[in-house]
């Protein structure tokens, strides 16, 4: 098995991942317009009648339009983030300060947005550089994963309970970012 190549494979799942995201914020924010959908049947017309007497008058089926007070559903384009920091390798080491100061933040950070609960996070975390000063990957990964995972314990009723699939973590390659910054990007459902 090759070494080499890890963060490229990295990198094209985060897109797959990422690309995934905008197709169910694109799919989610689709609303049905007024009488989309709602044809019931071919239209009938009235024709001739071949019995003596008054016609009847044709029934011609109606749409019916969509109620437009529905609520559309989805994600919100729109996201929010946080950003917390601590020591990223005490805090993957179990550190229980490192961990309370992660909670600390995450409280504090989630607390501007009352009355919302998150419905799909990202979290993307920096562990600092490699000595030729590539991020560290495998260390900004586990960073984040660790972060992700304390965030439904710091705000119960702000985060969903913890799932990969809805709780996800990657690592940052932005060369700006400090090591021991981690992102957390909130969607929220719309209303």
């Amino acid at each position: 098995m090759r070494k080499g190549g890890s963060g490229a494979r990295l990198a094209g799942w985060l897109f797959a991942d990422l690309l995934l995201v905008m197709v169910v914020v694109a799919l989610g924010g689709q609303t049905m317009t007024e009488g989309a959908g709602a044809r019931i049947g071919p239209e009938r017309t009235a024709g001739p009648t071949s019995t003596s007497g008054p016609s009847p008058t044709p029934t011609i089926p109606t749409a019916v339009p969509s109620s437009p007070a529905a609520p559309a559903g989805g994600l919100d384009p729109d996201t929010e983030s946080i950003t917390v920091n601590t020591d990223p390798e005490d805090l993957i080491g179990g550190s229980d300060r490192a961990a309370a100061s992660i909670r600390s933040q995450v409280v504090q950070k989630a607390g501007q947005f009352k009355g919302e609960r998150a419905a799909f996070v990202i979290v993307f975390g920096n562990a600092g550089r490699l000595p030729g000063g590539a991020v560290d990957t495998r260390s900004s990964t586990a960073y984040a994963e660790a972060v992700a995972k304390l965030l439904p314990s710091a705000a119960p009723d702000f985060f969903p309970p913890y799932d990969e699939k809805i709780i996800r973590s990657y690592h940052n390659t932005d060369p700006l970012v400090p090591s021991g910054t981690a992102e957390i990007e909130l969607f929220f459902l719309l209303h």
